[in-house]
């Protein structure tokens, strides 16, 4: 009968344990927050720091392609459907392989780097506008991730060297042209030091080290803009029609003269005919400034044609219409 009476006692011990558990728990629960909710949370903040900091239409844009790129990854018809892009991309030009970049936008962490960007491209090609340059998000992303790795959070590099990872071999020298064409204020000159350095073909040249990283973004915007007038000039100055040259391929020609120099393809232009130009063009070359250009358009493409850097993807792709 005792040890009856100890297990008893034992029990309701225990009972009287369990119940102020249930206690606890009831007040936990009432403090529940839902992961979803923290998730909207998380957004909010985010969303209100980048605004702080580069304004709420970049703060709008960057939270929308990451929300692009967690829609195109939960997807159930992704893989079929990545997988016709890029063997229609392949199809227009052989031997490339498109750039999958997709990962380097498609996460909270990275909505930064594209709020920065753009607003660096906002201020660019406001001031360019003059000059009829054309420069899509979907392009400087393709263009950066040929150059270094500064979109690539996961990797510890120099996000501020120009040379290592912007590919501005020759900034420190071209900015005084640059500013001289609008495309960056005179006083943008504070916001680097010049450094010297060897290119790939062992000559030497004057880049930057910049202040911040959206000091950098800012100078390879307007640096690609300046790029794209000279392309045009060297049209005008060869009887060829901008016109007539397609959207397609101005992009083209334009990363080609960023990578290869605007003296590139002096002897095409002495032909004197856009026919020469998409004869090039057409050709997929796949070495030099040349096959990266194709490198950076199939990024362009792939980027573009998912809808990736769409701000406004509503019912145009086969992600956004359910």
């Amino acid at each position: 009968m005792k040890r009856l009476l100890q297990y008893s006692a034992l029990i309701t011990s225990l009972a009287g344990c369990s119940s102020d558990n249930d206690k606890a728990g009831a007040y936990d629960q009432s403090n529940y927050v839902s992961p979803e909710q923290q998730a909207e949370d998380r957004a909010n903040e985010l969303r209100e720091r980048l605004g702080e900091r580069y304004g709420q239409e970049a703060a709008r844009y960057a939270l929308q392609i990451f929300e692009n790129g967690r829609r195109i990854r939960e997807h159930p018809q992704k893989r079929p459907q990545i997988d016709g892009l890029e063997k229609r991309i392949r199809g227009q030009f052989p031997l490339i392989t498109p750039p999958r970049l997709f990962g380097f936008i498609d996460e909270p962490r990275e909505a930064e780097n594209l709020a920065q960007l753009y607003q660096a491209r906002a201020r660019v090609l406001e001031k360019s506008r003059k000059d009829h340059i054309e420069l899509p998000m979907s392009f400087i992303i393709a263009a950066l991730c040929n150059e270094g790795h500064s979109l690539d959070v996961d990797r510890n590099s120099s996000a501020t060297g120009g040379f290592a990872n912007y590919g501005l071999d020759t900034f420190g020298s071209e900015f005084t042209k640059i500013a001289a064409r609008g495309y960056l204020p005179d006083s943008f000159r504070n916001r680097f030091r010049t450094s010297e350095h060897f290119n790939e073909q062992h000559r030497r040249v004057t880049s930057a080290n910049f202040e911040r990283k959206e000091d950098a973004f800012e100078a390879f915007v307007a640096t690609l803009a300046h790029r794209q007038y000279l392309f045009q000039e060297d049209l005008g100055r060869n009887g060829i029609n901008v016109e007539a040259i397609p959207r397609e391929q101005i992009l083209f020609f334009t990363y080609k003269y960023y990578n290869g120099g605007p003296n590139s393809i002096e002897r095409l232009l002495q032909r004197k005919s856009a026919q020469a130009l998409d004869a090039f063009y057409q050709r997929t070359i796949t070495i030099g400034s040349t096959g990266n250009a194709y490198v950076v358009l199939a990024g362009h493409l792939w980027l573009e044609q998912s809808g990736a850097t769409d701000p406004h993807p509503e019912g145009k792709y086969w992600w956004s219409r359910e």
